[in-house]
């Protein structure tokens, strides 16, 4: 792998030193991700929701907000249709808790990806509908590219709204109330780059302005600030950038994720070994709570996880997230089989191709992990792939993930005229096709690769923020690190490399013998290191060496530790 030495303006860096009065090792950070004023400095460091621009600025929340002050004063009949993901669970828990808090209580489904596919179909609004008599359908996390359903609702004299973030892949009819901030002219708004979960919760922080304008005493009832955590869940989940309004809330919502959250909240945090005692972390959500959300619909029923949310019951919560815990983990083997499964079959017929296409059927080909195992074949192989599981007696679904230069959403454009249904983001996308139709769709994208790039990716490589010596190895450091989280999308945590060092001692497997542990002397003490799943490839003891790893706090026992985490080594030049 390549290292990179990121490289910032020395100029810049020292104007945001001396204005902020912060060290040059926090300006060189701040510089490299793209903060040169050292207002947008103190508003990056010092996130509050009074930054938070104006609901109203997003095209359209205003007539939405209208349209269900509307459904609130008559009492009318409202449908709820989320994604089975986390943004799309916690967008629908967003809305359907502020709008019963306001006296409506709108009916609510998530999809069964297996026997009704993603969003607003058919299928779906079948089943929503007949739960009661409904004039408004509220589309959470999907329904941009709805269009015959959109047809169907008007056609039925329902209005429809939908709030999502998703790309629109042709001209949008005119019927629905679109709140999509990427159906309008890029101009660098900050909420231009909100997940559902976000537009959910600027929908609903219109909804209560408006009301309390009206004098509403309900609306003055509300504490918005309790369903932060649910929007920082699916920010942080849907890996959008933690930038402008993305970071303002992921940040706002961690703080009050850790600090007494609803029943169901406590009962996922419990249950994924979390600490409620202190600030969770990006990684909190990213590898404990959400594989633990997402397991639900990619296994079995998403609505366990919404219900779990909307509980108050302190044992059914704990119920609830068992049940949960019990999904991931067979989520995981399904998970592991599959990978290695798809990565044989990978290696095999598209050794020398620029993408990737594999199917299966039966075992572990489960359409509800296919995402997360084209996501880590993507990673391992380093080009685009697609992995599609059986759905029925002749239709294939799957999902694919990208790589850094291709945009997956004008791949799959090109392919259309193969594919029964399609969509995404530039990086992941769902689709499906009929058997019939898999080899002359896998020419189709395979070509379409090719022509976008002539089939050459960019060189892995690994980006180094910080070049440091052992003796920077200091508490210091890490607390200017940690002036930047919550780390994600667009602000990664930083990466920190020391040269031609030696280890203190011989590294030492542990676990079930795939990690191993290192250490390196600061000039004081010792530096404890972790590396996760390197034990095939441990660094000698008596040569100089080059490490590239994240800085984080270890606590154990009560006692608290700097600990190295490892992304890579070499040999010293």
């Amino acid at each position: 792998m390549l290292w990179v030495e990121r490289q910032a303006d020395v100029d810049s860096v020292d104007s945001l030193s001396r204005s902020l009065a912060v060290s040059p090792t926090l300006s060189r950070l701040l510089n490299l991700r793209g903060i040169e004023l050292s207002e947008k400095a103190f508003e990056f460091l010092e996130p509050k929701l009074a930054h938070l621009a104006s609901p109203f600025d997003i095209p359209h929340l205003r007539d939405a907000v209208v349209r269900i002050i509307k459904s609130i004063e008559c009492q009318e009949g409202v449908l709820l249709v989320g994604d089975y993901d986390v943004d799309g669970i916690t967008s629908t828990v967003i809305v359907k808790k502020t709008l019963a808090a306001l006296g409506l209580d709108p009916f609510y489904v998530i999809p069964r990806r297996k026997d009704e596919g993603y969003g607003l179909t058919k299928e779906i609004l079948d089943r929503g509908l007949s739960l009661g008599d409904i004039q408004l359908v509220i589309a959470l996390d999907c329904g941009t590219n709805s269009f015959e359903e959109a047809q169907i609702l008007s056609q039925k004299g329902i209005d429809l709204i939908v709030v999502d973030h998703h790309q629109a892949k042709e001209k949008l009819p005119e019927q629905p109330i679109m709140l999509n901030p990427h159906l309008h002219p890029d101009n660098e708004e900050p909420w231009r780059n909100l997940c559902t979960a976000g537009l959910a919760f600027k929908l609903v922080h219109g909804l209560i302005k408006e009301l309390r304008e009206k004098q509403c005493p309900k609306a003055h009832s509300v504490d918005l600030k309790k369903i932060l955590p649910l929007v920082a869940l699916g920010t942080i989940a849907d890996l959008v950038p933690l930038r402008m309004e993305n970071r303002i809330l992921a940040r706002f919502g961690l703080k009050h994720l850790g600090k007494n959250p609803d029943p169901g909240l406590i009962a996922l945090l419990s249950e994924s070994k979390i600490p409620t005692d202190h600030f969770p972390e990006s990684e909190d959500i990213t590898f404990k709570l959400a594989p633990r959300i997402n397991a639900c619909g990619r296994l079995d029923d998403p609505e366990v996880a919404s219900e779990l949310f909307l509980e108050h019951d302190v044992e059914i919560c704990r119920k609830l997230a068992s049940q949960m815990n019990q999904y991931n983990e067979k989520r995981k083997l399904i998970e592991a089989q599959l990978t290695e499964e798809a990565l044989h079959m990978a290696k095999e017929k598209f050794a020398d191709s620029p993408g990737v296409v594999v199917c299966g059927e039966g075992g572990a080909w489960n359409p509800g992990v296919v995402g997360i195992v084209a996501g880590k074949m993507a990673n391992s192989l380093g080009k685009p792939c697609l992995v599609l599981a059986q759905a029925d007696a002749t239709e294939y679904r799957g999902s694919g993930r990208g790589v850094p230069g291709i945009n997956l959403v004008q791949i799959l454009h090109q392919c259309k005229d193969h594919l029964l249904h399609w969509g995404g983001h530039p990086v992941a996308v769902g689709l499906s096709l009929h058997e019939k139709n898999i080899d002359s769709f896998t020419k189709a994208f395979i070509d379409a690769i090719f022509e976008q790039n002539e089939g050459k990716f960019e060189e892995p490589s690994l980006q180094l923020d910080l070049i440091i010596s052992s003796s920077e190895l200091q508490p210091e450091l890490l607390n200017e690190l940690n002036l930047l989280t919550p780390f994600g999308q667009e602000n990664p945590e930083p990466i920190l490399a020391i040269r031609k060092t030696k280890l203190a001692h011989a590294p030492k497997k542990v676990g079930s013998g795939e990690h191993f542990q290192f250490s390196v002397h600061n000039g004081t003490r010792l530096i404890q290191g972790i590396a996760w799943k390197m034990a095939s490839r441990m660094p000698p003891a008596d040569t100089e060496i080059d490490l590239a790893f994240r800085l984080r706090w270890n606590e154990w026992n009560g006692r608290k530790s700097l600990q190295m985490v490892l992304e890579d080594w070499k040999v010293s030049v």
